[in-house]
């Protein structure tokens, strides 16, 4: 994770948008309730790694000044059982973020498994794993079918037997707006946003076409269906920490009811300032080791 600086300050009135932000914000308020995130997921049992700290005095820091977006660090990688891909993003105000995160990766000691090269473009929040076997792949506003090309010839070095290509709506930035995997056999969707028909390739060959929510209930999945609304609230934007354990956004009651029937523990922070830059609790987390 990054605690964000000084470099929120960047996100002003008529700055904005150029940082991909939806609107100015409060920069105390943010770091405060960055700091909360923090504090929550130490207090489950979370190892919570710091770029800041572990790259401490390294030069690569100061082009973290330079952007507010280093917060949202789910987009420049995705650690697999192999190794980690290692993004290459859309938007060239965020093109350094990924040399910070492949130095973290490297002094952590995890390996690569892939180099994303232009022309393709890769942001981690649409890579969703459904489970060990089976990458699912948002390929619209901000990964490109370039993207997916160079991830199907890795995927076979992955271990990975399945890729679900996930054609996303212009409205939708990343897959992980849209769905969530909360347990083995449950996520959370929004129905509109995965309407498309998605492509099914296995050890890197094309086998099928066919529509994501019904491949996820054909596979054992209940799906929670989330409203337009409840999207835009981040619903389906939480990090799941455990089966059935995971963090989001306080504001959607509905859906938090709804999980709670289906035995999930939802633990909610505050988000008003922190879902400025388009982000949820998963955006502003990168997994590197789980049980």
């Amino acid at each position: 994770m990054h605690a964000p600086g000084k470099e929120l300050e960047l996100v002003g009135p008529t700055t904005y948008e150029r940082y991909l932000f939806a609107d100015a914000i409060d920069p105390v308020q943010f770091r405060v309730d960055h700091e909360r995130f923090i504090n929550v997921l130490r207090s489950e049992g979370v190892n919570v790694v710091l770029l800041t700290e572990l790259l401490r005095e390294h030069p690569l820091l100061d082009s973290i000044q330079r952007s507010p977006n280093p917060v949202y660090v789910r987009d420049t990688a995705a650690v697999t059982r192999a190794g980690y891909i290692l993004a290459r993003m859309k938007s060239p105000v965020r093109q350094n973020e990924t040399r910070i995160v492949e130095e973290a990766l490297r002094r952590l000691g995890v390996p690569m498994l892939m180099r994303t090269v232009g022309p393709a473009t890769i942001e981690g929040g649409d890579l969703i794993f459904q489970d060990d076997d089976t990458l699912l792949l948002g390929v619209g506003n901000r990964t490109n079918l370039s993207g997916l090309r160079e991830l199907l010839t890795t995927a076979a070095k992955s271990r990975l037997r399945r890729l679900v290509a996930v054609p996303l709506p212009p409205s939708v930035i990343h897959l992980d707006g849209t769905m969530m995997i909360i347990d083995q056999d449950l996520a959370v969707v929004h129905k509109r946003s995965l309407r498309g028909t998605a492509s099914l390739f296995e050890n890197g060959r094309f086998k099928k076409r066919l529509k994501l929510l019904q491949f996820l209930k054909t596979s054992g999945m209940k799906l929670i269906e989330v409203t337009d609304y409840e999207r835009q609230r981040r619903a389906t934007n939480v990090i799941a920490i455990a089966p059935r354990k995971a963090i989001g956004y306080t504001g959607n009651a509905r859906v938090r009811r709804t999980l709670a029937e289906n035995d999930v523990d939802l633990i909610e922070i505050e988000g008003a300032e922190l879902i400025r830059g388009f982000g949820g609790p998963r955006c502003m987390t990168l997994p590197i080791l789980r049980d």
